[in-house]
């Protein structure tokens, strides 16, 4: 009686935790996105869940991982996101083993996000993509900066926001035009989506 007691709380428990993730994977938070595909892997290891793909999209790192272990698909988004870029090894070399960033080292990053660097701009939003210790409204502002200042990445990241729409309201048009100045700025992986996602 008390074994079946803890089954059935332990099975409202999980419930609640799995609409939580989905809720928030709906939300935007890329590392939700990550956990509830891997979730759904677990019940169905025949199919890839989008959920993944998304999360990869926006610089989720463990999922761009598992995307290139699993995806065998050829087309150009999978392509793009198989191209191992030297930023993304050192950032896994650097952020992986690290559960949160100290808050000095926090300090550290704004103070130069502050005096312009537009690579740590869209880092601070990396770093809250990937669960790092950023807010998702601190990193949204420092991504607004580093698409306002030609970060070819953040404007992907932030075409991708209003393309879900996650943190913003879904705007297509605008997104579009988003990921165009990704794409014209040279960032490869904005080429890919174009070609897929605006036919």
């Amino acid at each position: 009686m008390f074994r079946n007691a803890i089954f059935f709380l332990l099975v409202i428990i999980n419930n609640a935790f799995a609409g939580d993730l989905l809720q928030m994977a709906e939300d935007g938070h890329p590392q939700s996105q990550f956990d509830q595909a891997m979730r759904e892997i677990n019940i169905n290891t025949n199919e890839i869940p989008n959920w993944l793909l998304i999360a990869a999209l926006q610089d989720h790192q463990q999922a761009a991982h598992y995307l290139k272990k699993v995806v065998t698909e050829d087309n150009s988004i999978n392509r793009q996101l198989h191209t191992i870029n030297p930023d993304d090894r050192l950032f896994i070399e650097i952020y992986g083993p690290i559960a949160k960033i100290t808050k000095e080292d926090l300090s550290a990053l704004r103070k130069e996000g502050n005096q312009g660097d537009i690579n740590t701009q869209y880092l601070i939003w990396k770093l809250y993509v990937n669960d790092k210790g950023f807010s998702k409204a601190e990193a949204w502002v420092w991504l607004k900066k580093a698409a306002g200042n030609n970060h070819p990445r953040a404007n992907f990241a932030l075409g991708l926001l209003y393309y879900y729409g996650y943190i913003v309201p879904e705007e297509r048009k605008r997104a579009m035009k988003l990921i165009s100045k990704s794409s014209d700025l040279g960032f490869n992986l904005a080429s890919a989506f174009l070609e897929s996602y605006s036919k």
